[in-house]
């Protein structure tokens, strides 16, 4: 809430619904959640960096940290017969969540179909030798079949256990290549789930406040709400840079999706979707290299499938210069640097000669206008937000 208390939620309550990562009390809001299983590409992402922020600096972590994992749809995406490393991967990840006490729904992720949609999703097959060896080691008698995530642990930290005592064991090579069975994601991931010492997945308990075993859900209801023409509003307050990223990514990906589909089954009608980023520099930075993300994909396709974007910054300069080109409407407000005046002319060279008057003024709402339909700078003043229903307000 800012001026007079109010928020765009306080005062549209029946029209706006929250999602929060860090809940607050005054404001009602749903939980904000990732599931770490269903989204492992970008979630080990986002706990690397929690732990750098967190000072998580042992060799064995930092380990964990650099791996990168495919993602589910890019392992589905291939045959069967293609999906193995990958696949097994995926599977110690899932252990090390399980063992740090992240909960997760067995048939949900079973019904991914990594292996076929089988009980057998758990079982990352790995040879009858090197079972036999491992088990042998531990004396214990492998067990039929692994059918649940706690038995994937179980039978990963055995595999571990054998690969720490007798990394030199025939069974750990891979008979058909002859390259090791672990490569240097698998084991990092494995001396992450048993390290030889230190705390392994028990360090990732203070993330679990983060997951919830059906966060995947809160996607179809957010674009249902979109649907219905509810504004949703994420407050990813307190949150680390990776992890608003991530979101931000997300949602924008599946909105874009859910619109296209729309588009391809002539179903768009008058169904117009308006995202709105704050601090936008932060996701669209002028360094990055790759062109074809989602937000250049809005910048290019985004009006044919009816969705538009309002960003707000206080560094033009850094925002990417391709977005920066694609942008129609301009509502300048104060810029206190010069180099900030001048990379809003190189943009748009209709701000030519205004630059000191926008480092001179700061009155609040007054700003310079731009727009696709009147290619002229022109001076307004936007009203401020208020508790009121009279029509100025509603526009401001």
């Amino acid at each position: 809430p800012q001026d007079d208390n109010l928020s765009l939620r306080g005062k549209y309550t029946d029209r706006c619904r929250v999602y929060a990562l860090n809940q607050r009390t005054e404001t009602p809001s749903e939980p904000l959640r990732l599931n770490f299983y269903e989204q492992p590409e970008s979630t080990i992402q986002a706990l690397a960096s929690l732990l750098q922020q967190h000072n998580k600096s042992s060799n064995y972590v930092r380990s964990f940290a650099a791996v990168n994992l495919t993602s589910i749809e890019e392992i589905l995406a291939k045959p069967e017969n293609e999906r193995t490393r990958d696949v097994r991967k995926i599977q110690i990840y899932w252990a090390i969540l399980k063992k740090a006490g992240f909960t997760a729904d067995d048939g949900r992720l079973r019904a991914i179909g990594l292996r076929g949609g089988h009980a057998r999703d758990f079982d990352p097959h790995y040879s009858r030798p090197l079972r036999d060896a491992a088990y042998e080691l531990a004396g214990r008698e492998p067990p039929q079949s692994i059918t649940s995530l706690q038995a994937l642990v179980n039978e990963l930290e055995v595999i571990q256990q054998f690969r720490a005592e007798s990394p030199n064991h025939a069974s750990l090579t891979s008979s058909s290549s002859g390259e090791p069975l672990f490569d240097a994601d698998a084991g990092a991931l494995m001396d992450f789930l048993l390290p030889k010492s230190g705390s392994g997945p028990t360090i990732l308990r203070p993330y679990i406040a983060y997951h919830s075993a059906h966060a995947g859900d809160f996607i179809a209801a957010v674009l249902e709400l979109l649907d219905q023409g509810t504004t949703v509003i994420l407050d990813l307050g307190n949150a680390t840079e990776e992890l608003r990223r991530y979101f931000a990514d997300m949602l924008s990906k599946e909105v874009f999706a859910h619109q296209e589909e729309k588009f391809v089954e002539n179903r768009l009608g008058n169904n117009f979707v308006q995202l709105y980023f704050e601090e936008a520099h932060n996701l669209f930075p002028r360094d990055a290299k790759e062109l074809t993300d989602i937000y250049s994909r809005f910048a290019k396709e985004g009006a044919k499938f009816h969705i538009g974007v309002v960003y707000s910054t206080q560094s033009p300069s850094t925002i990417s210069q391709e977005l920066l080109a694609q942008t129609e409407n301009f509502f300048v407000g104060h810029l206190s640097s010069q180099d900030e005046v001048r990379a809003l002319e190189r943009v748009q060279v209709a701000y030519e000669g205004v630059g000191q008057e926008i480092m001179r003024s700061k009155s609040p709402g007054y700003m310079r206008m731009l727009t696709f339909s009147h290619r002229f700078v022109v001076p307004m003043q936007a009203d401020r937000f208020q508790a009121s229903s009279d029509s100025a307000s509603e526009v401001g």
